[in-house]
């Protein structure tokens, strides 16, 4: 199987030890390994699938710890790089059971690096993904526009995270128009309702579905929480309800999708029974607390929720 090479902030989560309403309520945290690009590859490896992950963390007590609990779970780390000067990003966040508030204390994830061997990083690859963060900055994004170009010269298929919040852009770049002239990129998008509303303004979902064509994404899988899924190649569109029982905790259930959805496409299946994939993983994720539990292969969580085991 190809691997998949994975670019975006590596993040110390400082999670509300009890569901807030609003984010200042909360007088506990619980401390985890988050930022997408993490989630994902540690998904990607529970699923089987190789990666490579470019990242930065600082050169501190939790950037030392990401990178020791990375490994302990057998991902390759070559490529995240320790920053001397800048700490690792945290960000507080709202436990909830919908979207939740953060607030994001940036640092490392700010000044990444070009890899020092890009050819090597991209070798073998087969999807490329990106989430909103490293475009965020005029350095990081020149560092990723750098690997789109080669990628695309490579024959690598982009994936894009559009998780667009403009308090994290800085603030005389036009963050939203950058982020659509990116989306002609992008071989598959895979937007929240909320992402899109960042980034579009209020719409229905069909009318997302559209504007990110529009924009130039090939494929959209448009998760809209308890309302489910809508997946679209620009010719056909299906509705996927979703699978989980009980909403324990929501936070990395989009990361799961991902993986899913991402270890579909790498083994021949087409966009929507790979989103079907993704669905189950995603639930997974939604109905575990402890979002460090390993997730099952792809066949356990079809026999889960196909026969609607507890």
């Amino acid at each position: 199987m190809s691997r998949v090479a994975v670019v975006g902030e590596l993040l110390i989560d400082l999670i509300s030890s009890s569901v807030v309403k609003d984010l200042g309520e909360a007088s506990s945290f619980g401390r985890f390994f988050a930022g997408s690009p993490g989630n994902l590859v540690l998904n990607l490896n529970d699923l089987g699938v190789d990666t490579a992950l470019l990242s930065r963390l600082g050169d501190d007590f939790f950037g030392r710890a990401y990178l020791t609990h990375l490994r302990s779970r057998g991902i390759y780390t070559s490529f995240v790089q320790l920053d001397p000067h800048a700490h690792t990003s945290v960000v507080f966040v709202s436990k909830s059971q919908s979207t939740p508030q953060f607030m994001a204390i940036r640092g490392a994830d700010c000044f990444l690096e070009e890899p020092e061997d890009i050819h090597n990083f991209l070798n073998s690859v087969e999807f490329i993904y990106f989430t909103s963060w490293p475009l965020s900055r005029k350095r990081t994004r020149a560092v990723c526009m750098k690997l789109v170009t080669l990628a695309l010269k490579m024959g690598i298929k982009i994936a894009f995270d559009p998780n667009y919040r403009e308090v994290l852009w800085e603030t005389n770049q036009d963050g939203k128009s950058f982020i659509k002239e990116f989306m002609r990129y992008c071989f598959i998008v895979k937007p929240s309702e909320d992402d899109s509303y960042h980034i579009f303004g209020p719409g229905k979902p069909l009318d997302y579905i559209g504007r990110f064509h529009e924009a130039g994404a090939r494929n959209v899988v448009l998760t809209l929480g308890h309302k489910g899924t809508i997946i679209s190649d620009g010719r056909r569109i299906e509705t996927l309800p979703p699978c989980a029982r009980r909403v324990v905790d929501i936070t990395g259930a989009g990361d799961a999708f991902w993986s899913g959805l991402l270890f579909g496409l790498l083994n021949g299946k087409d966009l929507f029974e790979s989103a079907v994939y993704g669905n189950y993983c995603a639930a997974f994720r939604i109905e575990h607390e402890g979002k460090d539990v390993i997730l099952p292969s792809v066949e356990a969580l079809k026999a889960i929720f196909e026969a609607g085991d507890n």
